[in-house]
Formats: C-alpha cells, sequence, structure tokens
C-alpha cells in the first residue's frame, strides 16, 4: 500500500516539474527567428508599397499633366459660336502681352490671334516665374466656353455678332458695357449676343513646385494665366522633368496633319515632303497651319529610391535623347496627340 503511494507521488512530482533552461533558450531562439522573419517581411512590404505609391504619383502626374494640356489645345482657337476665325487673318501676339488691344483682336481687319504657339527654350518671358532656362514655351490662345450676362471693368471681352444688321462681326473691348452692342440671331437689341471672355494659358517648366526660399527643388508644370490684366501662375503636376512639342501641320488645308515639325516658323521642306510646292517663307501662316500637337513629357518620381541608379537616355521626340541622368529617380515619358478642333474642324467642313 505504501509502495503504491510513494509512486503516484513520484509520477505527480514529475509532472509538475519545469521547463529546463536549455529547453527556454531553444524557445527564445525560435521566437527570435520567427519575430526577425515577421520584421523582415514587414519592411520588405513597407519598401514596397512606398515604391508602388513613388510611382503611382509619377504615373498620375505624367498623365494629368498631359490631360490638361490636351483639354486646352481642343480648345485653342474658340472665338465664340460665330466662328469668325473662318476667313479671318492671324495676329501673333507678344508672349506675354496683357494689354487688351495687344491681344490679337481687331474688328477692323477682321483679325484674331493664332490659336496656338511655341517658343523654344530661352524665350525671354518676365510673365513665367522661375521658368526654367531648357523649358519649351507652350502658348493657347481663346474665349471662355462660358459666356458671362455682365462685363467686369478692365476685363477684355469678345462679342460675336449673329445678326446680318449688325455693322461688325466682333467687338472685343475691355470698357463697359455700353461697347457691347452685338445682337443674337434674332436682331433684338434686349437680346445682346453672348460676352466670352478672353483667356491665356502659357504652359511651361519650372525647377520647383514651392520656389521660394530656395525652392524646393521639385520640377513642375506650371500654368500661367491672364487674370486681370496680369498673369497669375500654378502648378499643375510635380515630378514633369522635362516637356517637348512637337507641332502637326496642315499643309493642304484638309484639316489633317501631313507632317510634325518642332519649329514651324523655319524651312522645313526637308522634313515635311508629303505635299510638294507648300511655302514655308511665312512664319505666321506655317503657325496657322498647326491643326495637331504631340506633346511629351518626362515625368520622375518625387524622391529617390534606394539603389535605384537611373542610366537610360528618354527619347521626347528631339533629335537628342534626355539623359541619362544618373540619380535615384524613377523615369518614365508619357506621350500624346491633341488636335485642334475649332483649326482643324473649320477646315474639313
Amino acid at each position: 500500500m505504501n509502495a503504491i503511494r510513494i509512486h503516484t507521488r513520484g509520477q505527480t512530482l514529475r509532472r509538475q516539474r519545469g521547463i529546463s533552461l536549455i529547453e527556454l533558450m531553444i524557445g527564445i531562439t525560435i521566437g527570435l527567428l520567427l519575430l526577425t522573419a515577421l520584421a523582415s517581411l514587414y519592411y520588405a512590404n513597407s519598401l514596397s508599397r512606398t515604391e508602388f505609391v513613388k510611382s503611382a504619383e509619377q504615373v498620375e502626374n505624367g498623365r494629368y499633366a498631359l490631360e490638361q494640356i490636351r483639354r486646352e489645345v481642343e480648345l485653342a482657337g474658340f472665338f465664340g459660336a460665330g466662328s469668325i476665325a473662318r476667313g479671318a487673318t492671324v495676329a501673333q501676339p507678344a508672349l506675354c502681352a496683357s494689354d487688351p488691344a495687344a491681344l490679337g483682336f481687331s474688328a477692323a481687319g477682321m483679325t484674331v490671334p493664332l490659336a496656338l504657339s511655341g517658343y523654344a527654350p530661352g524665350v525671354a518671358a518676365p510673365c513665367l516665374p522661375d521658368l526654367a532656362a531648357t523649358s519649351e514655351v507652350l502658348v493657347v490662345r481663346r474665349v471662355s466656353t462660358t459666356p458671362v450676362a455682365a462685363p467686369a471693368p478692365g476685363v477684355p471681352y469678345l462679342q460675336v455678332s449673329a445678326c446680318p444688321q449688325d455693322t461688325n462681326s466682333f467687338v472685343f473691348d475691355a470698357s463697359a458695357a455700353a461697347a457691347f452692342g452685338l445682337r443674337t440671331k434674332a436682331c433684338d437689341a434686349a437680346l445682346p449676343a453672348a460676352l466670352r471672355q478672353a483667356v491665356v494659358r502659357v504652359f511651361y517648366l519650372a525647377g520647383c513646385d514651392r520656389c521660394s526660399n530656395g525652392g524646393d527643388g521639385i520640377p513642375t508644370l506650371k500654368m500661367a494665366e491672364l487674370v486681370g490684366g496680369a498673369f497669375q501662375s500654378r502648378s499643375v503636376a510635380q515630378g514633369v522633368q522635362d516637356m517637348h512639342v512637337q507641332y502637326g501641320l496642315d499643309l493642304d488645308t484638309n484639316g489633317s496633319a501631313d507632317c510634325y515639325v518642332d519649329d514651324p516658323a523655319i524651312n522645313n521642306a526637308a522634313a515635311c515632303a508629303a505635299v510638294p510646292g507648300y511655302d514655308w517663307t511665312n512664319a505666321l501662316a506655317n503657325w496657322a497651319n498647326v491643326t495637331t500637337v504631340r506633346v511629351s513629357v518626362l515625368a520622375r518620381t518625387l524622391k529617390p529610391s534606394g539603389g535605384q541608379s537611373d542610366n537610360r537616355s528618354y527619347d521626347l521626340g528631339r533629335a537628342v535623347a534626355s539623359g541619362p541622368f544618373n540619380d535615384g529617380f524613377k523615369r518614365h515619358v508619357y506621350a500624346q496627340v491633341a488636335r485642334l478642333v475649332n483649326v482643324a474642324g473649320l477646315r474639313e467642313q
């Protein structure tokens, strides 16, 4: 009987015995290995997520930049519902012209400004703050697609007549309402034709987004807009490092581009042989024949990536490619063709 009790007590003591030091160390080692593996996995996922966010920002900025330019290009040359551009002569205002008399409209001479014009890097442009020395400049001119009920003082407006009894086809002025007396098709003085504000928008590149105190160093696509008699600039898309515009010229007036050139103002006979005999001596006429543009932008990430070395070159359509930059930023070229609907459409009709 006593032997049985002693044996049972021994078994109870063995069951209550704790783990040994060796077992504890093995358990801690396994736990540390698991924690290290989890930490490594978390770190790798964090890096992947960070790089994904950088790439997503780059893609979004590049595509957004093209979309904003495309929308403006498609509206270029809209001078009211009367299509006064048909048969009118064209003028090329100065890049930073802000006075209403210098914006290219003249009712007496039936003159309207170029719908679109471009400038090579190095152009003098005091109205474009922080303009990068290597930036091309693209200018879009039109009037607002939304008419106003009454003119604001000092703001230039275009009023196009639809009444055959009106003396002038259009009025362009920044005076009071008395200057705008043109009528609609009903020829009723109580039904004046629509007033549309003049719009001038200029796209260019700057070396910074926020440029005060030395700037933040983020290359940015910016747009300057004529507002209240002066140009106001704002950022459109960060990370846009380079931009190149090629101009599609319609040489046979059918509305379709026959060739693309970097500068319509010069003789491009060698590059544009599709329509023999075209006269390249009139630079203003060449610009007026631009019906499409091919815009290429080089967008980079806003922050560098560890271990990244960008040694590639990027073809934006120039004779010389951009890069290599040999830094830690990731880059991609985005390109799109935009059509000047208000110019090409009239030719198709």
